[in-house]
């Protein structure tokens, strides 16, 4: 009867065919780990980078403002934000509810005048630990942490009243830096016009260079007091898991319809266009490199199991004459395909989390991703459906290679075979 044990034995009989069969096998599993930590670690990055710059985990409107906000957005302004926040942070998993209130103007230093788009934040809410811009660990680190970069002074506080931060390509388009004093001019909820005199507290760069190019950062108090208004334009929650999103938006959105609350709400992954689109093309890239990787892995053990049929023709005739039926010989060969990549999966793993790993200590130095000005250290993951996947490839093609090789020799001639030298 055939066995496994009697295909194992085969394969490693022939030493130099198997160990370049297995080399390449080991490839490939390798090269799928860690392609696919790689991107998982952009990925990541890029979504943590956003949510926690930008977006937070899901934002909250008056309803009406995601149609009709940016063309009248002081008609749908958030009233009574604060017992709104109270209401959210009482929801599982919520780490805390912070207000925003966006607005555009005019920037002055009394010589240079331009455009700006002002975010007021709460500073305690959203802190911000400066550092060099040369230090890429923890550049990376404060990706997950607040997502803003302090280049030049220090981060905004709860007490600061009449200090901004400056987009770092604002600052350089109108030639300020940390300490000046700046003029800010916009129109109140009213429709009057208002001007505040401010210090530039710091200069930040986020994952984004067109907000760095255009937005100020400033207390939200200090927006309302320029805006006239004791309202927010919009709620952002953050939670302690991102993966919580699902869950918290539905139990969000049950409590806006039980208290008839006039709001309505958007999760990080409907807001952020750019990631989502990202995110497609590099799975469209992962894809072609994982069809690659199959078709080099298969086509080298059809050529391993197409050769051990032409070695062991006269063997092939011996055990046919002996009894052994043509399915006999299919399973043969199947198996020792099997055995291949069975070895091949269990090797390519080591190799693969070992490389991974090692890799992901040490950090690859990437360039701004388009659109960005933000340098960061990419750290493979290992990802555990990456795993399975790569050692599942190892098997699958391992016995796709030797179906015609198994149905080759099976169809072998007995008297022919045996006449074979």
């Amino acid at each position: 009867m055939i066995t496994l044990k009697i295909a194992v034995r085969n394969v490693f009989r022939h030493r130099t065919r198997t160990i370049i069969t297995l080399s390449t096998i080991v490839f490939g599993c390798t090269a799928v780990i860690f392609a696919g930590g790689f991107f998982e670690d952009i990925f990541y990055k890029m979504r943590e980078s956003y949510i926690q710059a930008h977006t937070g985990h899901i934002q909250l409107y008056a309803r009406g403002f995601l149609e009709k906000g940016r063309i009248e957005p002081y008609t749908y302004l958030i009233q009574n934000p604060h017992a709104i926040v109270v209401e959210l942070e009482q929801v599982e998993g919520v780490k805390f509810v912070t207000q925003r209130l966006e607005f555009s103007g005019l920037i002055s230093t009394g010589e240079n005048t331009l455009s700006f788009m002002g975010m007021g934040v709460e500073p305690r809410y959203e802190p911000i630990t400066p550092f060099e811009e040369s230090d890429l660990r923890k550049a990376t680190e404060n990706l997950t942490l607040g997502g803003v970069i302090v280049t030049d002074g220090s981060p905004l506080v709860q007490s600061d009243i009449y200090s901004v931060m400056l987009g770092k390509g604002l600052a350089a388009a109108i030639g300020a830096k940390t300490g000046n004093s700046l003029v800010l001019l916009t129109n109140t909820v009213n429709g009057s016009v208002n001007a505040l005199d401010v210090t530039v507290k710091g200069i930040f760069y986020t994952s984004s260079q067109a907000f760095d190019d255009h937005f100020i950062r400033l207390p939200i108090a200090t927006a309302q007091k320029l805006l006239s208004t004791d309202r927010a334009q919009s709620l952002i929650v953050m939670l302690n898991k991102t993966e919580d999103t699902p869950r918290v938006k539905n139990e969000i959105a049950q409590i806006i319809r039980d208290k008839n609350l006039d709001l309505e709400l958007k999760s990080w992954d409907e807001i952020s266009d750019f990631y989502n689109q990202t995110v497609k093309l590099f799975n469209r890239l992962f894809l072609i490199m994982k069809i690659v990787i199959v078709v080099i892995v298969i086509l080298s053990i059809f050529n391993t199991m197409n050769m051990a049929v032409f070695e062991r023709i006269s063997e092939i005739g011996t055990i046919m004459a002996l009894g052994t039926k043509r399915r006999g010989v299919i399973k043969l060969f199947l198996y020792e395909g099997f055995a291949l990549g069975l070895v091949g999966g269990c090797i390519g793993l080591i190799v693969g989390v070992a490389i991974t790993y090692l890799v992901s200590t040490i950090g690859i130095p990437m360039p701004p991703p388009p659109g960005a000005t933000m340098h960061f250290l990419s750290e493979p993951k290992i990802v555990p459906s990456m795993l399975k996947f790569a050692f599942i490839l190892a098997i699958v093609t391992a016995l796709i290679s030797s179906l015609y090789p198994a149905y080759k020799a099976s169809r072998l001639e007995i008297a022919d075979a045996l006449r074979h030298r």
